[in-house]
């Protein structure tokens, strides 16, 4: 969703109509967040809750946030951004984490390159793919139901990680 979030703000109809500039400013602040928090979470995977549980806690913090951003209102979107941000920041360095110790034991170190490379092949063909999805259900249904359906898309994702 980030990829068209500067378009859902600078839209007339359905956005905020922000102009270029304001929506330029929100969108580096989130994302300069979104690049900051990965810190905060490693320390709390490691120091307080472990890196399933905040992977898990991550990954439905973002979901609950893509879904509120489907909400018009600037109040709940800066809520929704909040969201995204601090799941994001719990999410993204413990899951990786966890994938390297998945493959810690010698029984599974020859294993580690080839497992890193279809988590990371797997995460990009699905931010490939994410981008036409949002923007043809953007252009059927509207934004409200794009944000769900990216929501939705973190939810799946994130049952999966529990199994």
């Amino acid at each position: 969703m980030i990829g068209i979030f500067t378009l859902y703000l600078k839209d007339v109809k359905e956005g905020f109509a922000m102009t270029e500039a304001e929506a330029s400013d929100l969108y580096g602040t989130f994302i300069a967040l979104v690049f900051f928090t990965p810190f905060i979470g490693g320390l709390l995977a490691d120091r307080f809750f472990g890196y399933r549980k905040t992977i898990i806690a991550g990954g439905l913090f973002m979901a609950v946030g893509y879904c509120m951003m489907g909400i018009h209102s600037l109040p709940m979107l800066y809520l929704a951004m909040t969201l995204v941000i601090t799941g994001n920041g719990l999410l993204k360095p413990n899951i990786s984490t966890l994938l390297g110790n998945v493959y810690n034991s010698d029984q599974y170190k020859h294993m580690k390159d080839d497992g890193y490379n279809i988590f990371y092949m797997g995460i990009n063909v699905g931010a490939f793919i994410c981008n036409f999805f949002g923007a043809a259900i953007q252009t059927i249904w509207g934004w409200k139901w794009a944000f769900v359906a990216a929501g939705v898309g973190m939810f799946i994702g994130d049952r999966k990680s529990v199994m």
